[in-house]
């Protein structure tokens, strides 16, 4: 089945343009949505539809904006359909992943290579930034949150944590009484020598 999506920003916004792209185009269902892209946790029509897609159905959409407003959510989206073996077409992008179109999977391994490379100079730029404020003096590390000198709540889960540890519970039973990661707990038994 060809399944058309059409999505604009916002209820006061227009579908019709979007919608007769999807159906000149030769759509067969068509699902309207009208809430912004930024997140994909209040596009309820959308994870519908992808919870909905089946093998060798194709999703279309007028323009990859309609379906993603980010490349890494753009990239997650099309690995969902490439596990479901759903194809995908964007019309103005001339994007369309069926019959091993290799200009489409070009464009979409350049996508995916520009976030790659968007992600490590992001990196790049927080090691650098480590190390001039370690050259400074100012850093000081990712800060603990259980430790002896902690207050409200986090003090008295490290104290509980402390003094289950030295009734030798075992740092299995610790994390699972109190949702502490167990490395955490291991660097308190640490510190503490137990």
């Amino acid at each position: 089945m060809i399944i058309g999506y059409a999505r604009v920003s916002s209820v006061d916004q227009n579908l019709d343009r979007q919608i007769l792209k999807l159906t000149e185009y030769g759509c067969e269902h068509l699902i309207e949505e009208k809430v912004s892209g930024a997140t994909r946790d209040n596009r309820l029509e959308l994870k519908g539809l992808l919870s909905k897609l089946r093998f060798k159905d194709v999703l279309v959409v007028s323009e990859l904006s309609r379906l993603a407003r980010s490349l890494p959510d753009l990239l997650s989206i099309m690995k969902e359909l490439e596990v479901l073996q759903v194809e995908f077409v964007s019309i103005k992008e001339n994007i369309d992943t069926r019959d091993n179109n290799i200009y489409s999977k070009f464009m979409l391994q350049i996508m995916g290579a520009i976030a790659e490379f968007e992600r490590d100079l992001i990196k790049d730029r927080q090691k650098e930034g480590i190390a001039i404020a370690k050259k400074k003096g100012k850093y000081t590390g990712r800060q603990k949150k259980y430790h002896v000198n902690a207050e409200g709540r986090d003090k008295l889960i490290y104290d509980t944590i402390v003094e289950m540890l030295q009734s030798n519970n075992s740092v299995m039973d610790i994390h699972r009484k109190t949702s502490v990661s167990r490395n955490t707990i291991y660097e308190i038994k640490k510190d503490n020598n137990l």
